[in-house]
């Protein structure tokens, strides 16, 4: 065979559209040959190969490598002899040897014989662009450590896009390692709101972000108000159970007369009250809602008929959720009588004040508006987007799930509904200054068994988003458990290593066809690597993403406590924690 110089590693021998069978050259020792002090990696699925077309080299990437033997229904036989050793690849793209560009897709395919080497790292940085002003570096090329991988920025974020990875892959901290690289690459003024579901991010971002949870205290809790959900949320929020219709249809009509009223006198709303309805986020008391509705379902009267006569003994107290007490009704019709609602509302009412003094659920309670302060709802959307903060971690951790859901449908609904009527002049959110929103267990919020707000709030975003300055990035364990529409309106997926079956094959179907081979390397990925492809680069490829430094709060706790001396285990301090009660951070085990 002639020789073609140190890269060679083989020639065509077969070419199917933009698939090409590579027979390996018998003198190459292994499909690891070293080059200038390097391992060059032909024989790694993913790797990238050169095929030298006059003023082009065809860029191709590996998806299949064998024996002539083994190969069965692969390819055809009578191209290869017995015992050769061949690889499959797939054409990508053409390198213009004048201008030194890279272009997706070929204009010429190789032919028979012509030679085949392994692509220089001086070449593959001609594809791969290096991170810059419009390029966010994630990672660098598995087979080739000193060639960086780097997403287009805009695409990645308008576009939508995805990672996903089974448990312990490193999805975390592929997040985490990605909005690092956006808040040290000169996007001082980014808009980036991460929904952390589990606490894991205030570690990793908490030097470049705002970081508020709802079991914070002071500046640092995170404040979904009330009245910003649509009345029947509220009171399933509050309640966390289904009211009948007659209950929900009262409560709404008492929402509707406090947010009317409230719109009445303010002097920085300048609304109709007749156009407030019970779902118009406007401040509201829902302490005197509720004392409505508590007196509605205890009230006896002397004389049914007649509401001026109702036996009430004592008033109650609105402020302090002390509910009216009446005097028992009477036995066998005897006077004092129930009133018309008398029981009618079941436990609800008694439930809603419960729910109103949990401390899992004090972030909904607040801030409430004044009459002529500022508007309080503006003040809420600005810590959620971080004030001056690139980043905004929104920690969700440790409150009911039904409750989390709605609050973040809230977030995501707002956020979304005020970028559509933000014009190009305003340097808000919107189109002027996108959002990217980075929804953690993003199954959870997507499908059908998630709450009504946040599920039609994440799929209109995940359809819409991009039009007005809305970027999504899910993030998920379980891709499968996304709705098809979602993921395929994702630009850009980083997918690390799966396990389960039908993950995989959601992950497969979501890939090009170009890719089909790297989709196999799915469940024996190593933790940390990932299948990335879509808009925001210009090749698939196989990537190691980089080690966020700090690291999330993501990895696995060691068993080192497992060998020191046995001790009864403590539980008060996180029983205290759970339940509000005591202020462990400040003073422990001193009462708040």
């Amino acid at each position: 065979m002639t020789d073609h110089g140190p890269t060679h590693i083989g020639r065509v021998r077969h070419v199917l559209g933009s698939q090409v069978t590579v027979e390996l050259d018998r003198n190459l020792a292994g499909v690891a040959p070293v080059f200038r002090g390097q391992l060059q990696t032909i024989g790694q699925i993913g790797s990238l190969v050169r095929i030298p077309q006059g003023i082009v080299d065809l860029i191709a990437t590996v998806t299949l490598v064998g024996i002539a033997e083994l190969a069965g229904a692969q390819l055809p036989t009578e191209t290869l002899h017995s015992g050769e050793r061949w690889l499959q690849v797939q054409l990508l793209g053409e390198i213009d040897k004048g201008t030194g560009r890279f272009q997706r897709g070929v204009g010429a395919y190789p032919g028979l014989d012509d030679p085949v080497h392994f692509a220089l790292i001086e070449e593959l940085a001609t594809v791969f662009p290096t991170p810059g002003d419009r390029h966010v570096r994630i990672g660098q090329l598995s087979g080739s450590g000193r060639v960086p991988v780097a997403l287009d920025a805009e695409k990645f974020v308008m576009r939508h896009s995805a990672i996903v990875g089974s448990t312990g892959a490193g999805k975390t901290s592929a997040v985490a390692s990605i909005l690092q690289s956006l808040g040290k690459g000169g996007w001082s003024s980014a808009n980036i709101v991460v929904i952390d579901t589990h606490g894991e991010y205030s570690r990793a971002l908490g030097d470049q972000a705002a970081v508020r949870s709802v079991l914070g205290t002071g500046d640092s809790q995170l404040q979904v108000p009330y009245w910003a959900l649509p009345a029947a949320d509220i009171l399933a929020a509050f309640t966390e159970s289904t009211p009948g219709p007659t209950t929900t249809k009262t409560f709404s009509s008492l929402v509707t007369e406090a947010r009317r009223a409230f719109a009445e006198a303010c002097s920085w709303l300048s609304l109709d009250p007749a156009t407030v309805t019970a779902d118009t986020p406007i401040p509201f008391d829902i302490r005197q809602v509720w004392h409505d509705l508590d007196r509605e379902n205890r009230e006896t009267r002397d004389t049914k008929g007649d509401p001026a006569t109702a036996c009430v003994i004592d008033d109650g107290d609105a402020a302090a959720l002390k509910p009216a007490t009446f005097k028992p009704y009477g036995p066998g019709g005897s006077a004092p009588h129930k009133g018309p609602n008398h029981g009618i509302h079941g436990s609800i009412p008694e439930l809603l004040r419960i729910g109103l003094q949990d401390p899992r659920l004090a972030f909904l309670r607040g801030p409430e508006g004044t009459l002529d302060g500022d508007d309080p709802l503006a003040l809420s959307m600005q810590q959620w987007l971080g004030l001056s903060k690139p980043t905004s971690v929104l920690d969700f951790s440790g409150v009911p799930s039904n409750s989390a859901e709605l609050a973040i449908g809230v977030i995501l609904h707002l956020l979304f509904e005020t970028a559509i009527r933000a014009t190009a002049d305003e340097s808000g959110i919107g189109r002027a200054r996108p959002v990217l929103i980075v929804l953690e267990e993003a199954h959870r919020y997507l499908n059908d068994s998630a709450a009504p707000m946040a599920r039609a709030a994440a799929n209109r975003i995940a359809r819409e988003g991009r039009k007005y300055g809305i970027g999504l990035l899910l993030v998920t364990q379980r891709p499968s458990e996304l709705p098809d529409t979602a993921l395929s309106q994702c630009g850009t997926l980083i997918a690390l290593r799966l396990s389960n079956s039908s993950d995989q094959a959601k992950i497969r179907h979501a890939l090009p066809d170009s890719v089909a081979g790297l989709a196999e390397t799915l469940p024996s990925l190593r933790t940390g690597e990932a299948i990335v492809a879509g808009e925001a680069l210009v090749l698939p490829v196989r990537a190691v993403i980089d080690r966020p430094d700090p690291l999330p709060l993501a990895e696995d706790p060691t068993l080192e406590s497992w060998r020191t001396e046995p001790t009864v285990p403590d539980v008060s301090s996180a029983l205290a924690r759970w339940r509000g009660a005591y202020d462990i951070t400040e003073n422990e085990g001193a009462e708040t």
